[in-house]
């Protein structure tokens, strides 16, 4: 379902994660769009099981990445931010 052009980048993104959602959510995850900055960068956050899933770096470039840039000239890309840090999980598969 194409939104028309008025409605905000924000609106008319989320409506396009939220179709591509049911795919993250069978492996427990989801993503949250934070902002798209003047660049045209998307910056989303990565929850549930996506947080440190070994794919998820797959997922957001193949999948949300390519979604966006497919879906809106404006997006020259997509920027994932988490919570953890990440050489925590180094640190957790090593130790």
């Amino acid at each position: 379902m194409e939104q028309p052009a008025e409605t905000p980048l924000e609106e008319r993104i989320q409506a396009v994660l939220d179709g591509y959602r049911p795919t993250l959510y069978i492996d427990g995850g989801d993503v949250e769009l934070l902002q798209v900055d003047d660049e045209g960068v998307a910056h989303v956050k990565m929850l549930g099981a996506c947080i440190d899933c070994p794919i998820s770096l797959l997922t957001m470039k193949l999948g949300i990445q390519r979604l966006l840039k497919e879906n809106f000239s404006e997006i020259r890309g997509v920027h994932a931010v988490t919570d953890i840090d990440i050489s925590a999980l180094y640190k957790r598969e090593n130790g």
